[in-house]
């Protein structure tokens, strides 16, 4: 059994047995006082864990991913073509996420009881969301960015984690035009800086998570008895129907109109990749399974596959932006933080920039998430709620994920030589 699929078992081990302890406890009313201190412990120990590698993993991320985006531009008219269809597709799955949690309103069916409870438990209710006033967008550019990385999940943070993001991508666009030779050695360290924090992560992940996870829904659903399920279940859904509205729909409609070949036939002879994205839920792990796909059973031409491929496993990840559009309303949802139409606008560019700059491990998307939560209102803690069952979500946003590549290859294919291989024309 390969690592990705150990690390899926135990984490759908410890949400089970989290679950399933809660449920006794509620059932037969055993006492609980006793092991709500230990598990806040566990919980608190694998939440602090993940806050840690926020930053870490955040500044080489953005660093390191506009370094090759600008790479990618000097590449020519296809690395610039590629980067907008990728951008676009992005924003229109980051779009049905927000659309579909705004019809659905997964968090919403919890009760006012029940909400405060959440509050008591994962931060307090005094916590306001930032509106979009001009000051707002001004305390995006730190006067101290270094003051900033070491409030930004206190309560005396200005811009928050959003101010150090728009600080480092200010810093990489700098950086990138300053001449390789130069450079090099920096990007080299954040290199090592990023897989050190990757490593972490996934020790933690692997090690810490399974306990944490047991021990934050043991708490949950002591909390919220049986609306725990409702919300969960609803949330789940959502994010599932606007996957496969994405998948099946988008990429479909894209088939036809835009690489002009049969989308069954595509979905057919992708089937090995995308067997292979849920299995392991990471994009990294796939791309070998991927290049062999698009080039044998697809008929892409092997440098554009093996060019949009490798950059779209990094960058483009529409699953995952409608997965971190829909995860931040129901999280604001669930704690009765209203937003106007442009701060759902801006929950969108959230989406898709936390999309782009994902770990490539499983789980990576989730700190990054939870560093921005507090912009909105919602306590960073509260990213508890749906640790237990993201792994599940994690396998399918993956396989969409990768579904996109193999359909943008599709599209590059026939615009730079014509033809579609394997895949038939329409």
């Amino acid at each position: 059994m390969s690592a990705d699929k150990i690390l899926s078992f135990r984490l759908l081990l410890g949400f089970s047995i989290g679950l399933g302890l809660a449920l006794v406890f509620q059932i037969f009313n055993f006492p609980v006082k006793p092991l709500l201190s230990g598990a806040h412990l566990i919980g608190e120990v694998f939440l602090r864990g993940i806050f840690m590698l926020i930053l870490p993993l955040t500044l080489p991320m953005l660093l390191l991913g506009i370094q090759r985006l600008t790479e990618t531009g000097v590449m020519g008219r296809i690395g610039f073509h590629t980067l907008w269809t990728v951008l676009t597709l992005t924003a229109i799955a980051a779009l049905i996420g927000l659309v579909l949690a705004n019809l659905m309103l997964p968090g919403a069916l919890l009760s006012p009881q029940a909400r405060t409870l959440l509050f008591e438990r994962f931060g307090s209710s005094s916590l306001q969301p930032k509106a979009l006033t001009p000051e707002f967008f001004l305390t995006l550019l730190p006067k101290n960015p270094l003051h900033e990385m070491a409030m930004a999940f206190t309560s005396g943070q200005q811009g928050g984690l959003l101010a150090v993001v728009s600080f480092t991508i200010l810093m990489g666009i700098a950086l990138a035009k300053l001449p390789a030779e130069q450079t090099q050695p920096l990007y080299h360290l954040l290199e090592l800086l990023y897989r050190a924090s990757a490593w972490l992560l996934f020790l933690i992940m692997r090690w810490i998570a399974p306990f944490g996870i047991a021990a934050l829904i043991f708490q949950a659903v002591l909390s919220l008895g049986w609306e725990f399920f409702l919300i969960l279940g609803a949330y789940a859904g959502t994010v599932a129907v606007g996957l496969l509205i994405h998948g099946l729909g988008v990429y479909s409609i894209f088939l036809r109109v835009g690489a002009q070949v049969s989308p069954l036939k595509t979905l057919r002879g992708s089937a090995p990749a995308l067997l292979m994205a849920f299995s392991s839920a990471s994009s990294n792990a796939t791309l070998p399974t991927s290049l062999k796909v698009a080039v044998e059973r697809l008929g892409i031409a092997s440098p554009v596959a093996q060019f949009i491929l490798t950059l779209g496993a990094t960058v483009n990840q529409n699953g995952t932006a409608l997965y971190e559009g829909v995860t931040l309303l129901f999280l604001m949802q669930v704690f009765g933080v209203p937003l106007s139409l442009p701060e759902q606008a801006l929950v969108i560019a959230l989406a898709i920039l936390i999309a782009i700059g994902a770990a490539g491990v499983p789980g990576g998307s989730l700190p990054l998430l939870a560093g921005v939560l507090p912009t909105f209102g919602v306590p960073s803690a509260a990213i508890a709620l749906i640790y237990g069952i993201d792994r599940l979500l994690d396998m399918m946003r993956t396989t969409v994920n990768v579904y996109g590549d193999l359909v943008i290859a599709a599209y590059l294919n026939r615009l730079y030589y014509g033809s579609a291989g394997d895949t038939g024309s329409a």
